[in-house]
């Protein structure tokens, strides 16, 4: 497992430890772009959102090419409400009040995984007060 934060990836080895997972999963801080490697399940959870709509799909890409089963990933959907909320709080007086994440259309991420062999088999949305995320679980075929 890897994420950018090492604080996080450190977090994630104590709590394999607790779960007696230790030894059968690995911890490393790396960015998305350094990974390499073949793995059965590659999960790219929140991350889209740091990444402009020309860089998703060699991204989805890359994480296509070391996912030789299933990738499940999550990024927040580009709809026009979403949108236009994301306009309405950069007009808020002071420090930008809009969020920096990049909403990416669903079926653009879609063809970026078909196009790489995978098929989606499960689609949710999730929600909280503040945060919304597409999570989509797509098998090689």
């Amino acid at each position: 497992a890897s994420d950018i934060s090492e604080a996080m990836a450190n977090e994630g080895a104590a709590r394999a430890a607790n779960m007696d997972l230790k030894g059968s999963v690995t911890f490393e801080t790396a960015d998305l772009e350094s990974l390499n490697g073949s793995y059965d399940t590659v999960t790219c959870i929140d991350v889209l959102i740091h990444y402009p709509t020309e860089k998703m799909d060699s991204m989805v890409g890359h994480l296509c090419d070391i996912a030789s089963k299933r990738f499940i990933i999550s990024f927040a959907p580009f709809t026009p409400f979403y949108a236009a909320l994301k306009f309405v709080g950069s007009l808020a007086p002071g420090p930008s009040k809009a969020t920096r994440a990049y909403l990416h259309v669903e079926s653009d991420v879609v063809a970026a995984l078909e196009k790489r062999g995978f098929k989606v088999k499960r689609s949710e949305m999730t929600a909280t007060n503040f945060y919304f995320s597409r999570l989509l679980e797509a098998v090689k075929e």
